[in-house]
C-alpha cells in the first residue's frame, strides 16, 4: 500500500498556476542569461532545469517528499559554498555578478523542486520579478523589451489566476447556468487582459511624467579588466591598433579605428567610421567625450607640441586616482559630473571622459596624464571594460566670457603658433570677420557665425593635395570638410588674431536611450573641436560644426520628449514602408474626422445624446421584462430553461402562476416535477412581490428543486 501524506497547509492543484509562475522564471532566466551574466553552462543548466522541477512538483504535490526535501538542502549549501569559493577571487564588485547571478538561478532552479502550496508558487513569482530587476540592472540596451513585455504578460495572468480562492475552499454549485453568448467563457481572458492593459498603461504613465533625477555616484563604482591587453612600451604615448597602414604618409580611417586618436591628426585622411556602438555612457547629462589635445599645427597635420605625461596618483589611498589639472585651476564655478562608461568596440589607450576630470575608477594602474589634462592607459580599452570617471565641468555664459580680463599672451605662446606656409589671406579673412568686435568672446562667436553660413559639412570631399594648405583651401576653395577642417580653420583664424586655441578629438555626446538611461555613442560619433583659452577663467569648448551640449546641471527632467522620439525613431526603421503608408492614411482621417467633429460640434454632441439615451432605455426595458440572475430568479429561470424542450416554454406574458397552472394541466408531466415547480414558483413571486422575502434557506431549497426538475425531464 503506498503511503501518501497531505503536505501541511493546502495544496495547489491548479495546472494552469503551475504553468504560468513556471513560464514567468523561464522568461526571467532567460533574461539574465541573455545579459551575460552567467556562464554558458549554468544557462543551459538552469534553462533545462527549472521546468523539470516544476513538472516533477506538480506530480509529487500530495507527498511528503521528505528525500527531496533532504536533497535540496545540500543543493542549497553546495551552491553558496561555490559562491563564496567564487567570490573570493573577485577583485571588484563587477567581477562578483557572475557567480552572485549564478547563486540566484541555483536557489531559483532547486526551489522548483519543491512548491507544493500556492504560497511557493508565489515565492517564484517574487524570484522571478528578482531576477527580472537583475536583468534590467545590468542591460545596456533596450533589448530587456522583449522579455518584459512577455514577463509582464504572464504576471497579469498569475494576479488573476491567484484571487481566485483555491479550489478546496469553494462550495460545490447546485445548479449552473450556462449563457447561449460565449462572453461568460472569455471573461477570464478578457479581464486578465485588461489587467494587464491597465498596469502597463499606468506603468508607461508614470515613466513618462516622472523628472529623470541626476545620478547619484557609487564609492565603489562597477568596472571590469575585461580581457584587456596590455599596451606593448608603454610610456604615455598613444596607440591605435586598429589603424590601417599609412598610403604615401597618410592614415586613413578604418571602419572602427579613427585616426584623430594618435600622435597626430592629418587633415587630408578621408574614409568614413560605423555605425556600430563604441561605448555607452550612464551619466546625467550630456558632454563631449574628450579624449586628447593638440596644439602644434604646420598647415595639414596637428601634433602634441609636449607629449611629456606623469603619473596619477591615488586619492587618499583608495581606489580612486586623482586627475590632478596641469594646465591651471578654473576660477569659474564647475558642477559635478559622474560618468560611467561601458565599452562596446575596442579603443585606442586613451580615456574618455567630459572636460575636466577629477577622479578616475579604472580597473588597471599605471594611469598617466599630459599637461592638457588627456589621460592615457597601459592597457587598451577593449569590449566588456567598464570604468568611472568624476568631472569638475566648467559653468560659464556669454555675460561671463565678456568680461573676461584682456588678453597678455606672448607672441610666440605655443597656443598662437601658426603654420610658416599658410597664406595671409587666411589672417586678412579673421581680421574683416572680427573688426569692429570688441572683446575676445564675441570675435570668437564672429568666428563661428561666419563659418557656419559660408561652409558645408561633406563626408565626401576628396583629399588634399600635396602641399597645399588645408585651412586655407577649405575656406576660398572647396568651402566643404568635415570636423577637423571645421575646427582647424576656426581655431587657426582666431590664433591670427591672437586667441589661443587648441584642437581636440573625442567623441560627440552621442545618443540618449530614454528606455535605458544611457548615451550610446558609435563609431561614427567620433569627433574634433576646439578650446579657446579666456584669461582668468580658463579654457572653453567651442563646436563649431555641431555645437556644444550645454553645461550640466543639478536639475532633473522630463523623458516624454525622448520617449516618443525613440519610439519614432524605432517604428520608422522596422516598419515597412507600405504599412507605414496605411498607418499615414489611417492617420490622416482620423485627423479629418477629428476636424469635421470640432466644426460640427452641436451635431455630434445631440446625436451622441440621443445614441446614449437610446442604448440606456433599451437596458432597461431589457431588465424589467427579464427576472433577476440572483436568488430565487436563477432558480425560475433555470426551471423554465429545462422545461422548454418538453413542450413548455415561459413566454414573456405569462406571469409565473399561469406558468405554473399549465404545467399542471399537462398530464405527460410526471407529479414530482409539478410539485418541485410549484416550490420554485412560490419562493419567486414571494422573493418578487412579496414584503416578507424568503430566507436564504428557502432560495437553495428552490434553487435545488430547479436542478430536481431539470433531473427529471431529462431525456
Amino acid at each position: 500500500m503506498k503511503l501518501t501524506i497531505r503536505t501541511k497547509g493546502v495544496v495547489e492543484d491548479s495546472a494552469s498556476m503551475r504553468l504560468v509562475a513556471a513560464m514567468a522564471v523561464e522568461v526571467a532566466i532567460l533574461a539574465v542569461v541573455r545579459q551575460g551574466a552567467v556562464d554558458g553552462a549554468t544557462a543551459v543548466c538552469a534553462l533545462l532545469a527549472a521546468p523539470a522541477g516544476y513538472l516533477f512538483s506538480y506530480r509529487q504535490r500530495h507527498n511528503s517528499n521528505l528525500t527531496t526535501k533532504i536533497l535540496l538542502s545540500i543543493g542549497l549549501l553546495v551552491a553558496f559554498t561555490q559562491f563564496l569559493s567564487s567570490v573570493r577571487t573577485a577583485t571588484t564588485v563587477d567581477q562578483a555578478r557572475i557567480p552572485l547571478a549564478a547563486l540566484f538561478l541555483w536557489v531559483q532552479v532547486l526551489h522548483s523542486f519543491d512548491v507544493p502550496r500556492r504560497r511557493d508558487l508565489s515565492f517564484s513569482m517574487v524570484s522571478s520579478v528578482v531576477l527580472m530587476a537583475e536583468a534590467g540592472a545590468l542591460s545596456l540596451t533596450p533589448t530587456l523589451i522583449w522579455f518584459m513585455v512577455p514577463w509582464a504578460a504572464l504576471a497579469s495572468v498569475w494576479l488573476f489566476l491567484s484571487s481566485a480562492p483555491p479550489a478546496q475552499a469553494l462550495t460545490p454549485a447546485i445548479s449552473v447556468r450556462r449563457f447561449g453568448s460565449g462572453k461568460a467563457r472569455t471573461a477570464p481572458v478578457r479581464l486578465a487582459g485588461l489587467s494587464g492593459l491597465v498596469v502597463t498603461v499606468s506603468a508607461l504613465a508614470v515613466f513618462l511624467v516622472m523628472p529623470r533625477l541626476p545620478g547619484t555616484f557609487v564609492h565603489i563604482p562597477p568596472f571590469s579588466l575585461g580581457g584587456a591587453d596590455p599596451v606593448g612600451g608603454f610610456e604615455g604615448s598613444v596607440t591605435n591598433p586598429g589603424l590601417p597602414a599609412s598610403t604615401n604618409g597618410v592614415v586613413d580611417f578604418a571602419s572602427g579605428a579613427y585616426p584623430g586618436f594618435s600622435d597626430v591628426v592629418d587633415l587630408r585622411a578621408r574614409g568614413q567610421l560605423s555605425n556600430d556602438i563604441a561605448f555607452r555612457v550612464r551619466s546625467s547629462q550630456a558632454s563631449l567625450w574628450r579624449a586628447e589635445v593638440f596644439d602644434t599645427f604646420d598647415g595639414s597635420k596637428w601634433t602634441i607640441g609636449d607629449p611629456t605625461t606623469v603619473a596619477l596618483p591615488a586619492l587618499g589611498g583608495g581606489d580612486a586616482l586623482m586627475a590632478q589639472p596641469t594646465d591651471g585651476p578654473f576660477n569659474v564655478p564647475t558642477t559635478q559630473l559622474t560618468q560611467t562608461f561601458y565599452i562596446d568596440s575596442p579603443q585606442p589607450n586613451v580615456l574618455f571622459a567630459a572636460y575636466r576630470p577629477d577622479q578616475i575608477y579604472f580597473p588597471a594602474a599605471g594611469l598617466r596624464v599630459d599637461r592638457y589634462d588627456s589621460v592615457r592607459s597601459p592597457i587598451f580599452l577593449d569590449s566588456g571594460m567598464v570604468y568611472s570617471v568624476v568631472s569638475n565641468v566648467p559653468i560659464t555664459d556669454p555675460h561671463m566670457l565678456r568680461d573676461a580680463p584682456p588678453l597678455s599672451i606672448p607672441a610666440n605662446d605655443a597656443y598662437l603658433q601658426l603654420s610658416d606656409t599658410m597664406p595671409g589671406r587666411v589672417a586678412a579673412l579673421a581680421a574683416r570677420i572680427t573688426a569692429g568686435k570688441a572683446t575676445e568672446y564675441d570675435k570668437v562667436i564672429a568666428v563661428q557665425d561666419w563659418i557656419a553660413a559660408n561652409t558645408r559639412y561633406d563626408l565626401t570631399i576628396a583629399r588634399d593635395p600635396a602641399g597645399v594648405d588645408t585651412v586655407d583651401r577649405f575656406l576660398f576653395v572647396t568651402h566643404r570638410g568635415f570636423c577637423e577642417q571645421i575646427a582647424s580653420a576656426m581655431a587657426v583664424m582666431l590664433r591670427t588674431q591672437g586667441i589661443p586655441t587648441r584642437l581636440v578629438t573625442g567623441f560627440g555626446p552621442g545618443t540618449w536611450d530614454p528606455l535605458t538611461g544611457y548615451y550610446e555613442v558609435k563609431q561614427s560619433d567620433a569627433h574634433a573641436w576646439l578650446e579657446v583659452y579666456y584669461p582668468g577663467i580658463g579654457w572653453v569648448p567651442y563646436d563649431p560644426t555641431f555645437g556644444v551640449p550645454e553645461a550640466p546641471g543639478s536639475g532633473g527632467h522630463f523623458v516624454t520628449p525622448e520617449v516618443l522620439a525613440a519610439i519614432g525613431n524605432f517604428a520608422r526603421r522596422v516598419v515597412p514602408a507600405p504599412v507605414k503608408a496605411a498607418a499615414g492614411v489611417v492617420v490622416r482621417g482620423i485627423g479629418r474626422g477629428v476636424a469635421w467633429a470640432w466644426h460640427h460640434a452641436g451635431a455630434v454632441g445631440a446625436a451622441a445624446l440621443a445614441a446614449a439615451v437610446a442604448a440606456a432605455w433599451r437596458r432597461r426595458r431589457r431588465r424589467e421584462h427579464e427576472p433577476p440572475e440572483a436568488g430565487a430568479g436563477t432558480a425560475y429561470r433555470d426551471m423554465t430553461d429545462a422545461l422548454t424542450p418538453a413542450g413548455h416554454p415561459r413566454r414573456s406574458h405569462r406571469t409565473p402562476s399561469e406558468y405554473l397552472r399549465e404545467l399542471r394541466a399537462d398530464p405527460a408531466l410526471p407529479p414530482d416535477v409539478v410539485e418541485a415547480a410549484g416550490l420554485v414558483v412560490r419562493t419567486f413571486e414571494a422573493e418578487r412581490f412579496a414584503r416578507s422575502k424568503p430566507s436564504n434557506a428557502d432560495v437553495m431549497r428552490a434553487r435545488a428543486a430547479a436542478a430536481r426538475v431539470r433531473e427529471l425531464v431529462r431525456p
